[in-house]
Order: structure tokens, then sequence, then C-alpha cells
């Protein structure tokens, strides 16, 4: 039940498995994977894994639901002894370049870790980044992230809809949502909503009801750096119970779309930090 990918080519995937996985070798490029009516869970492990240097898109194909999981003993974390443990149902390692489109849908159940896992740009591996688009995404990660990106996370457009434990969606560098001129995707949050060095908002109707901060330009581990905070365009409409709603260590440049933000106001949470 485990399909190892190890060439370029267009591969539709369909059915139900209860103990399987799907995984592109690394280096390989030039894959389409094709989700056609998939349910799959993964036992310890990432339901799909797009291995260092690859190149992958994932389409949902039209009129088809896709339902992918993971158990609990897909974290190491909690599981140290799991050796296959990838911390994500769908893994996207160091290098890769993958994007998840199509006019189908994808549930993912995150009971390990995080829903979308995307990994950093290095100079062995190469650049790596995770664009989203045209797809009605549903993520379900109560332990920690629904999107979790390392290097570069773009969502172009689509309906998400996510409830995490941690951020809904969380880049350590680059995250866009939207883009100049589109009425972008639809993010519905979780503890936090948005979170990235330098993040991006340009359309979009997006809704967030966060714990902590709605949209936060931050990154603890970096020291010294410029973290940019820019709205140009969308509805965003979002509520915190102990957070703030926007919140920049940097810079914040409001300069187009409508924000509303309902925050519980004290000496630390405010509506703009």
């Amino acid at each position: 039940t485990a399909l190892t990918i190890e060439a370029a080519g267009t591969y539709i995937v369909s059915g139900s498995c209860q103990s399987g996985s799907i995984t592109v070798k690394k280096g390989v490029t030039g894959v389409t994977l094709v989700l056609s009516g998939l349910t799959l869970t993964a036992d310890g492990t990432a339901a799909i894994a797009c291995n260092k240097s690859s190149g992958v898109t994932i389409v949902a194909q039209d009129g088809t639901a896709n339902i992918l999981s993971d158990t609990e003993t897909n974290n190491d974390d909690s599981y140290p002894d799991n050796t296959d443990a990838e911390n994500a149902v769908i893994k996207c390692k160091d290098g890769s370049q993958v994007t998840l489109c199509g006019s189908g849908s994808l549930t993912v159940n995150a009971n390990g870790k995080n829903g979308i896992k995307s990994g950093a740009t290095t100079d062995e591996e190469g650049e790596a980044w995770l664009v989203i688009r045209d797809l009605t995404l549903t993520i379900s990660a109560p332990v920690n992230d629904a999107i979790n990106a390392e290097a570069s996370l773009t969502i172009l457009s689509g309906d998400l809809t996510m409830d995490a434990g941690d951020d809904a969606v969380h880049s350590d560098y680059y995250l866009t949502v939207g883009a100049a001129g589109t009425d972008g995707p639809p993010v519905n949050s979780c503890n936090e909503g948005l979170e990235a060095a330098d993040l991006s908002i340009a359309g979009g109707n997006i809704t967030i009801h966060a714990g902590d901060d709605c949209l936060n330009a931050a990154n603890s581990d970096l020291t010294g750096y410029a973290f940019t905070l820019s709205i140009s365009g969308g509805t965003l409409v979002m509520d915190t119970t102990s957070g703030d709603g926007i919140d920049s260590n940097g810079t914040l440049s409001i300069s187009g779309g409508t924000v509303v933000v309902w925050t519980n106001s004290n000496a630390d949470n405010q509506p703009l930090d």
C-alpha cells in the first residue's frame, strides 16, 4: 500500500486505503498527481510526501471529493521512536516546489501535527515553495498548524476552511494571500490566524476567529529582520479573544481593502499593534 513515484508523469489515484502512503522520490520533477476520489489514511507517516528537490502538482479532479488523514503517531515530538513520522499529512521537504490545485475538493485531517508542511530553501536542495490555487480545501489540525511553510507560501485562490490548534497559516519567511485584481481566497480559521515574517494580503474574503493574534508579522527565530505586513485588498473580518487584531514587529501598510477587527482591548492586546 506504499506507492513510490520514481519518474515524471501523470499519476491518477482513486479508491480507499486505511494504511497507505504516496511518496515522490528525491529530485523527481514533472510529476502531476491527480486525486480522483481518493480516501487515504497513513498510519504514523505522511499520506503524501514530496521528497527533497521534487517538483509536484497535486490536483483534486473536478467533481471528486478527496480525504487525506494521518494518525496521532505521525508526530516525532510525542512519538520519538517513530522514525517514519513526517509531522504532516502532506509533507513537502526542503527544496521541493509543490502546487495544490484543482476544481475538486480536498479534506485534510491532521491527527498527528500539521495539516500541510512545506520545507526550507537550502543551498544543497534549492529553492522551496508551496502554491495553493483554485481548490476547495478543508483542514482540521487540532495539534498544531493547518498549513506551515519554512520558506515561501502563496495562496492565490480557492475556498479554504481551517481549524487549527496553533496557526491557521504560518510561513517562516514569505506568505502571500490573494493577487492584485482578483477576488482571492476566503480563509476561515484557530489560535492564531495568518503569520509570517513578510505577510502580504492582496485579496480575498477572509474571516478569522482567533485566540491570539489574527494577523502577525513575526518570527521569533529571526533577529534584526525587517518584518513587513501589507494589506492592499480584500475584505478581512477578524476577532480575537486574547490577542492583537493586527500585529507587526516591523512595518504595517494598509493601502486598500476593508479591514474589520474586534479585540478584547486591554494593556497588552489592541486592534493594531
